[in-house]
């Protein structure tokens, strides 16, 4: 019997342990959503899943290309096929994996977003006109790329778009699939890299994209997986060379972790050019709503109601705009501003002491960043909410500014950067006599980008008691082991910045005082590069 809204499960009875699993938490009552400890969603599964299930399953392998093909079918298609025990390509069709690989793709000149790859995209699809045409060599076109980023942010979408922009099929694959091809061993997984290649090389002129690069992994001198790994690594370059003299091949991959994977993969004449797909800014995001809604509402309103959403992906956009569309057709009617309202995170309003520590914390960033002489011009943001839950991450105020020696940067540029990252520390310190742990206790905080560039100073930069390399700065993240004998010298450059942090903010604590009080009252200050006493 279907349960009625009252039968929900009182989330303050004497459950031992409760989990709920729904399609939707549109579905669950906003009672049990506040109770709950942790908001797990759960991705669709990846080939390499799929595989891993069957085989625990006792059932029969599938080949790499039909575990990828299933891997994209909605959930309802990859729960009723992936039981059976024989299966086919032949099988897909009805099931909606052929109708989700036909459905129109956009071409990418009609998308919003991926500004930085734009102009590099335009030559391409002007190269690729002239070599069809007969008047480029293929050998002077510009033919592989590597796009680096966080997950969500499009990178696996641009392939698609790119193959409809220059008119050509996509050949898409994964490591993930190669390696969940049959049993999974070593031979299975290049037997199924080969296959992919073969299929690139058998069209005319294509798009061959190949995500999650890192999978790939690095040639090393020792450890469990050298043999595996360095086989894999030799075979994938084997087939990338080999792709060169192939005419019309164009090759994409994809990472969220560049630094994973082996230089040699990376060198000209296979990813030749990197791109980095970031988070949309305030334009893109309206840009990319307005898109998926189809310019249904006033971009103004659109722009006004998301702002806010600083930390979203595309995907995370896209998301709130079906939820938008749903709202809309439960009632009926076309969608509007205010079904975009409704479906933006619940955001609960900060404590007024909150707000002032906050800002207390930001405008410490902003006046050692001054004090230093080496940034260019700084804005400055406060909020007076946080969001519940959802994509939107948890912060009250941001301090953005660029250093003037990015390109080279000196031992007293990195010291400031340190500085300026343990400041907004030091000066709540100052002011509110103890520290929150608002810039500590998470990858990204304000205390960890003063580890990892104190850590890449002695180990990477040769900056500390012994001029000696330890390690490549990109392997230094929150995984890497710092050598015991050398985590003194990190920790003294830490507390040394810190207290020079401190000593100039207390000097200066007046001032401080003044700005998070104007702050508070602005929510939002711009100080210009000449500019030492005032905003």
């Amino acid at each position: 019997m279907k349960p009625k809204p009252d039968d929900w499960i009182d989330p303050l009875g004497p459950h031992r342990q409760l989990i709920i699993i729904t399609t939707s938490t549109d579905l669950v009552p906003e009672t049990l959503l506040n109770a709950a400890d942790v908001i797990v969603n759960v991705s669709p599964p990846t080939a390499r899943h799929i595989a891993a299930g069957r085989r625990l399953a006792g059932l029969p392998t599938l080949p790499a290309d039909l575990l990828q093909e299933l891997s994209r079918a909605d959930q309802g298609v990859i729960g009723s096929l992936v039981g059976r025990r024989s299966l086919s390509k032949q099988n897909l069709p009805s099931s909606g994996a052929r109708r989700y690989r036909g459905a129109p793709i956009t071409a990418l000149s009609d998308l919003p977003g991926f500004a930085t790859v734009r102009p590099w995209v335009s030559a391409l699809a002007q190269d690729l006109d002239d070599w069809k045409a007969g008047t480029l060599d293929w050998k002077d076109v510009d033919r592989g790329a590597l796009l680096v980023g966080p997950p969500g942010t499009g990178k696996t979408f641009f392939a698609s778009a790119l193959a409809a922009e220059l008119g050509v099929p996509l050949v898409a694959t994964s490591v993930a699939a190669w390696q969940a091809s049959a049993d999974g061993y070593l031979g299975d997984m290049l037997k199924a890299m080969r296959a992919s290649f073969a299929e690139a090389r058998a069209k005319k002129c294509a798009v061959f994209f190949v995500d999650e690069l890192d999978g790939i992994g690095r040639r090393r001198s020792g450890g469990r997986n050298a043999y595996y790994e360095s086989n894999v690594v030799n075979c994938f370059l084997e087939l990338t060379d080999g792709l060169v003299d192939v005419e019309g091949v164009i090759l994409i991959g994809a990472t969220n972790r560049v630094e994973d994977i082996d230089p040699a993969v990376l060198r000209s004449g296979r990813f030749e050019e990197h791109f980095y797909i970031g988070l949309p800014n305030d334009d893109e995001r309206e840009a990319i709503l307005s898109h998926h809604l189809s310019h249904a509402v006033d971009a103004l309103q659109v722009r006004k109601a998301t702002d806010s959403l600083r930390s979203a992906t595309p995907a995370d956009l896209q998301r709130l705009v079906r939820k938008a569309k749903r709202a809309a057709r439960t009632h009926r009617r076309a969608v509007t501003i205010d079904d975009i309202k409704s479906s933006l995170p619940v955001r609960t309003k900060l404590p007024e002491a909150v707000i002032l520590r906050t800002a207390v914390h930001e405008c410490g960033h902003v006046l050692v960043a001054l004090a230093s002489g080496l940034v260019g011009d700084i804005v400055v943001e406060l909020e007076d909410s946080i969001s519940e839950q959802g994509f939107e991450a948890q912060e009250g105020g941001r301090v953005q500014y660029r250093m003037i020696e990015e390109i080279l940067p000196t031992e007293a540029t990195l010291l400031a950067r340190i500085r300026i990252s343990l400041a907004g520390m030091a000066a709540e310190e100052v002011v509110q006599g103890s520290r929150s742990i608002g810039g500590a206790g998470a990858m990204g905080s304000d205390l960890d980008a003063a580890t990892r560039i104190a850590t890449q100073m002695i180990l990477s930069y040769g900056m500390g008691k012994n001029m000696r390399f330890y390690a490549d700065r990109h392997k230094i993240d929150a995984t890497f082991t710092v050598p015991p004998e050398l985590n003194g010298e990190i920790n003294a450059i830490l507390a040394r910045e810190y207290r020079s942090a401190k000593e100039l903010l207390t000097k200066d604590k007046a001032r401080l005082m003044r700005l998070a009080a104007e702050l508070v009252v602005d929510r939002r200050m711009e100080f210009k590069r000449d500019v030492s006493a005032s905003p």
